[in-house]
């Protein structure tokens, strides 16, 4: 078995682990704004790809459902403080079926037509369940692919513990809800992945191909998957090619024409399908404003953004332990500032502190730009497609730089403790959360067991993603994409 398919099949069955514990531990429906895409995923495998009809009491627009999926949503749909009568009762009913308001009504039907169909002979909070896992399996096949393919840029130990860091908590937690979220976030992984890795190939045309075929398939589902898609296509390849430098890109590009060419097509093609479904989902009438704060100053919430990308769950405003934060952001600002001050070039060392400077800059442009339509709605996680490449990037400029040869093992080890801890306090903690909450606990659909076993799971996940670390090449056909790449392919 090759390099990238073991490190591949490792990192699939370390996140599965790791989303089967995410499952069990929110209770069904309680996820970051789940009813609303449940409604959407069942209204989409029922034939309703575009909804048109704002909900009168509701935010959102009118789609009909089951109505065993809105009886078992009631719950945890009315202790919400932010939806209204229609997303959580019946507007009118029609044998089984309940017309009721979504959220995310506006948004692109693929993702949800697929694991709605999957969802479609479960009933109640199981087809909720159905949806989870549908939506677990694709981003743990998707991550697997994207570590599968950071392989053939590097597998040095600040590589590994990169990727590692780069799936944090709100990345594993989002890929369990059935929403676009964890999809993208995944999809935009293998972009980079195989673009970092195409960058560093430069001794293997055929191979380059490859990873740029792979580049180029993952781009295009990633344009139009949510609204800002084409933005996060834009700035990945903004950050490859600064780190690289132009000129190599452009030899790149001229060695591969025909691909390239190809890659940019379908790209444009991905962009005309996003205007296209835009135009689309704005022929709506009745639609009622939503009610989120329109407050400019938190358009600055740097702080908070920048926790929840590594948690805040299962709503925004509900922070994971303030514990993790300094031990996630330790691991963090070793392999930020570590690229930054150690880069090889001054051009690496320059493209890592302008793409630390954009993700910074990136929620506060768009917070702004957004405020006076839609209040304040930014979230952390709605950043991870474009971060979460960031961190195996400066794990390979380490591993290029020979950073810290002697103190390496220790540092990599008391990292990957403080990532394990990080992730089974997360999961822990909200378990715990939500006994607290009367809809939770009175709901005979979650099954959770003891807090103790459900952080032993996370802790195994932990411990089975543990060999990425330690993974060395065993010929030299291995080093061909190890940590003995050339310093000049980055």
């Amino acid at each position: 078995m090759s390099v990238a398919v073991r490190r591949g099949v490792i990192a699939l069955l370390a996140v599965l682990i790791a989303e089967a514990a995410w499952i069990i531990a929110v209770p069904p429906f309680r996820g970051s704004d789940e009813v609303d895409h449940v409604y959407r995923a069942a209204g989409v495998a029922r034939g309703q790809l575009h909804l048109s009809q704002g909900a009168p009491h509701g935010r959102g627009l009118l789609v009909w459902v089951p109505t065993d999926i809105v009886t078992a949503a009631q719950k945890q749909c009315t202790a919400l403080s932010y939806v209204g009568h229609d997303n959580c009762h019946a507007v009118e009913t029609s044998g089984d079926r309940s017309l009721v308001a979504t959220a995310a009504g506006g948004y692109d039907p693929f993702f949800y037509l697929v694991v709605g169909t999957l969802a479609k002979p479960f009933h109640g909070a199981a087809a909720d369940y159905a949806m989870r896992v549908a939506t677990a399996l694709i981003c743990a096949v998707l991550l697997a692919i994207g570590v599968g393919t950071m392989t053939f840029a590097g597998i040095g130990r600040w590589t590994s513990l990169g990727v590692l860091a780069a799936l944090t908590p709100e990345v594993l937690f989002s890929g369990t809800i059935p929403s676009s979220n964890g999809v993208e976030m995944a999809i935009a992984f293998i972009v980079w992945a195989a673009l970092l890795a195409a960058v560093r190939t430069d001794d293997d045309p055929r191979t380059q191909r490859f990873l740029l075929v792979v580049a180029g398939v993952a781009v295009f589902p990633l344009t139009f998957m949510r609204l800002l898609g084409p933005m996060w296509v834009v700035l990945i390849v903004a950050a490859v090619v600064a780190t690289i430098g132009s000129r190599h890109a452009w030899t790149i590009v001229r060695s591969h024409r025909r691909v390239v060419a190809t890659f940019v097509i379908t790209t444009v093609v991905g962009v005309c399908w996003w205007a296209t479904w835009q135009v689309i989902a704005s022929h709506a009438s009745g639609v009622q404003p939503d009610p989120d704060t329109k407050k400019w100053i938190l358009a600055f919430n740097l702080p908070a953004y920048t926790m929840q990308m590594v948690g805040a769950f299962p709503f925004r405003d509900e922070p994971a332990p303030l514990g993790v934060y300094p031990l996630a952001f330790c691991v963090i600002g070793l392999l930020v500032v570590g690229a930054w001050r150690r880069g090889a070039t001054a051009r690496v060392r320059r493209a890592v502190f302008w793409i630390a400077v954009a993700s910074l800059l990136v929620p506060v442009v768009l917070s702004l730009v957004f405020m006076p339509s839609a209040g304040a709605i930014w979230q952390g996680r709605y950043e991870i497609p474009f971060v979460i490449g960031f961190l195996p990037l400066c794990g390979l400029i380490l591993d290029d730089a020979a950073f810290a040869p002697a103190e390496t093992p220790r540092l990599i080890g008391l990292s990957a403790v403080f990532l394990a801890a990080v992730h089974v306090a997360c999961v822990y903690h909200v378990e715990r959360l939500e006994l607290t909450r009367p809809e939770s606990y009175t709901d005979p659909a979650w099954w959770h067991p003891p807090g103790v076993l459900l952080g032993a799971l996370m802790l195994l996940a932990c411990t089975v993603a543990w060999p990425l670390l330690r993974h060395r090449p065993s010929s030299r056909t291995d080093e061909r994409v190890a940590v003995d790449t050339p310093v000049k392919a980055v």
